[in-house]
């Protein structure tokens, strides 16, 4: 059958390898995917003919049997009647059903040999289709991930965002310099601020020190005193 044959080769192509050769994988797929639903579609109308035939041929094969019975009553009915004649063109007509019910069971027989190989056929180009959506999905993927990529990349290498990094750099380093020269104001003042403290710190210190001389002083004056009298 043409159409089997057509379907084999679809089936036997390697499709990986013609797609590592197209220019436009996406594209490639997608008409890959088209030829199989096309095929799978003609394969599925095929088989649903050959459906419709079978059941013309059961019927058939019903009336046959019906007409054989009918012809071996009419044979054995003409011979209790005496009449071999009779007998005689009844089964002969009772044969021509015979042959023709043999003929139709072995074209119900072709029929189910190749409504197999049609099932065959479409389960085949199903499984061929699933994978070819899994490998268009691949490339989908892989494409919108280099596409992301490559927007980064060409984002992040922009003449534009050089300029801004370096205008960055450009502001730190002078915010760097503000401090510096702030920090350099405050160098002289500190050193000031320092000799305050510590001349405030020695003067309490003084304070203190002259405070405990005057209670010790005292204290020793009362012992003398008590010791006198």
């Amino acid at each position: 059958m043409a159409l089997i044959d057509r379907i084999e080769d679809l089936i036997k192509s390697e499709i990986n390898a013609f797609l590592d050769k197209a220019e436009d994988p996406q594209k490639m797929t997608a008409q890959i995917e088209s030829e199989l639903q096309d095929a799978l579609a003609e394969c599925r109308s095929t088989a649903a003919q050959i459906i419709a035939e079978q059941k013309g041929l059961s019927r058939q094969h019903e009336d046959l049997a019906k007409g054989i019975e009918h012809w071996q009553q009419q044979a054995e009915l003409a011979v209790s009647k005496g009449r071999d004649d009779l007998a005689k063109a009844a089964l002969i007509e009772k044969q021509k059903l015979v042959d023709t019910q043999e003929e139709n069971q072995k074209q119900a027989a072709q029929l189910e040999d190749a409504l197999h190989k049609l099932n065959e056929d479409a389960a085949r180009l199903s499984n061929k289709i699933a994978e070819v959506k899994a490998k268009q999905q691949q490339f989908y993927r892989a494409q919108n991930s280099a596409v992301a990529r490559l927007k980064v990349r060409s984002t992040l290498n922009s003449e534009e965002v050089q300029n801004v990094c370096a205008r960055f750099s450009q502001l730190e380093q002078k915010v760097e310099r503000i401090e510096a020269q702030v920090e350099s104001y405050d160098i002289g003042k500190n050193d000031v601020y320092q000799e305050f403290k510590q001349m405030e710190q020695d003067e309490k210190l003084s304070e203190e020190l002259a405070a405990l001389k005057q209670k010790i002083s005292g204290k020793q004056t009362v012992e003398q005193s008590t010791s006198a009298q």
